[in-house]
């Protein structure tokens, strides 16, 4: 599996946790969070996969909804790329 670019890694993380931040915004391309309409729907779901194939993410379905929430790795990930977001 090819890795997403760090711009996928980083938009994945950073909202991962956020309300509106669910697979089926995903998958019935009504990606509404924030920063979503920057990258493709293909980008966006290879990067969820691969931050859960690599441990970054792990996914949790309650009341038929699908959310993923950060690892420990996951958020070492995120604080690594925002350290180099400030260093840029």
């Amino acid at each position: 599996m090819d890795e997403p670019t760090e711009a996928v890694i980083y938009q994945i993380l950073s909202k991962t946790e956020e309300k509106n931040a669910t697979m089926d915004h995903l998958v019935f391309e009504m990606m509404q969070f924030p920063g979503a309409a920057a990258f493709t729907k293909n980008e966006l779901l290879l990067g969820v996969y691969w931050l859960e194939t690599f441990n970054y993410i792990f996914r949790s379905t309650e009341n038929h909804t699908t959310r993923y929430f950060r690892t420990t790795k996951g958020h070492e990930k995120l604080a690594e790329l925002e350290l180099k977001k400030r260093k840029a």
